[in-house]
């Protein structure tokens, strides 16, 4: 049981970091964290044009993060569960803030990351989901 404490400690410790190397911008320490160049490497981001994303395609992506002048990301209601010995689901929900050339956008977002690992816990999958605001009254 100790063992799996210490593996959820590495996985938590990476879903929270990703927040952190997005708004410094730490491109390397974010590519580190996804298998990426794994031919089953997805993502479904919650921006236009909401398609399936490959590694290629999500390298680029994390490439364009110095255009934006600055990131906040709150990570919220995380939740880890071990599918297996080393496939991990996690879930939660983002608010976050971007700014990008002088215009804000905002939003929360539910996310599931899974994690397998292949010496080191990475990023097979990711999908984000944006959460519609609420409307007053």
């Amino acid at each position: 049981m100790r063992v799996q404490e210490e593996e959820r400690q590495k996985i938590l410790s990476r879903v929270m970091a990703v927040p952190e190397a997005i708004s410094t911008k730490n491109k390397s320490r974010i590519l580190k964290m996804y298998d990426s160049f794994n031919p089953k490497f997805s993502s479904f981001e919650d921006v236009p044009d909401y398609s399936l994303v490959d590694g290629s395609r999500f390298r680029r992506f994390i490439e364009e993060l110095s255009e934006i002048k600055s990131a906040s990301i709150d990570r919220q209601k995380v939740r880890l569960d071990f599918l297996a010995k080393d496939v991990a689901l996690v879930t939660g929900v983002d608010d976050w803030r971007i700014e990008t050339r002088g215009r804000v956008s905002k939003g929360r977002s539910r996310f599931t990351i899974i994690f397998w690992r292949r010496g080191t816990w990475k990023v097979i999958h990711e999908h984000f989901t944006r959460i519609p605001r609420q409307k007053d009254g």
